[in-house]
């Protein structure tokens, strides 16, 4: 009897032995998942996928390939949750022709004319949905949600402690004065017409398939695709920011978001 013990132990201790030998490899193997990047060589999805476990990171473009340009010149600027403007940061901008009241730099406001004339002449109307936003409209909009988000669960007085959680969740909807992308005056929602509610897979497939095609010619990149979530913060495919043409032309061409391109110019950056 006490010999058959013995052995069922010992079966035992082997099997646990091989689960954890399949465990500990599994693991391994997922630090080599990456998230977001060049198109056809990163996941298409910014959720983590374990479908092919051999996974391994592509490199980066080599030194060489990379523009040679000034990263603290003012189209380059970045603004995020982590990086935010200052409330006194206010760019030089002027109205867009084909709007009412929207601003925009005046920089690249030429740029920001010829891509919306070149969608024109291949047929499709563009409509400005945003444009500049100073730090105090920022705050506004912002408070406006915030407000909003409280009154939903019965808070009416911003000292109440709840109200803190109806401005963190406000977060996630509408940005924090200062670190809106809008305060650069570089940047500008474009749609096919106005829409009621922005879900990007009910709008006009065909305008933005051809704006993406062509925005970089002019100095514009998608800012906030929805497969770069994870790493910009934002789900905004409709969001297009001026960065310049050859930036532009090389972060479109790569596949990369602007976090990561302006990650390999400024060595400490996080994102």
């Amino acid at each position: 009897m006490r010999g058959k013990k013995t052995a069922w132990i010992i079966c035992m201790a082997g099997l646990c032995l091989v689960l954890y030998t399949i465990v500990a490899s599994r693991m391994d193997r997922m630090e080599n998942v990456i998230l977001g990047g060049v198109d056809g060589a990163f996941v298409n999805s910014d959720g983590v996928s374990f479908a092919d476990l051999d996974a391994e990171a592509t490199p980066e473009p080599t030194e060489d390939i990379w523009p040679k340009i000034d990263i603290t010149m003012p189209q380059y600027y970045i603004v995020n949750n982590d990086n935010p403007a200052s409330s006194a940061f206010a760019p030089d901008v002027e109205k867009i022709p084909t709007t009412n009241y929207m601003m925009f730099s005046v920089l690249a406001m030429p740029y920001l004319e010829d891509l919306i004339q070149a969608m024109e002449d291949a047929g499709f109307s563009v409509y400005i949905a945003g444009a500049y936003r100073s730090y105090s409209w920022q705050e506004t909009l912002f408070n406006g949600k915030a407000s909003q988000i409280a009154a939903g669960m019965g808070v009416y007085d911003y000292l109440d402690p709840k109200y803190q959680e109806a401005v963190d969740e406000a977060r996630t909807i509408t940005a924090f004065p200062g670190c809106s992308e809008h305060q650069l005056g570089l940047a500008v929602d474009l749609m096919d017409k106005p829409y009621d509610k922005l879900v990007y897979s009910n709008m006009n497939q065909d305008f933005f398939t051809y704006l993406d095609s062509i925005c970089a010619d002019y100095g514009f990149i998608k800012r906030y695709p929805t497969r770069k979530l994870l790493l910009t913060g934002w789900d905004e495919p409709w969001h297009y920011r001026y960065v310049g043409v050859e930036a532009a032309k090389f972060i479109m061409e790569n596949g990369y978001c602007y976090e990561e391109f302006y990650a390999h110019y400024v060595p400490d950056f996080e994102y």
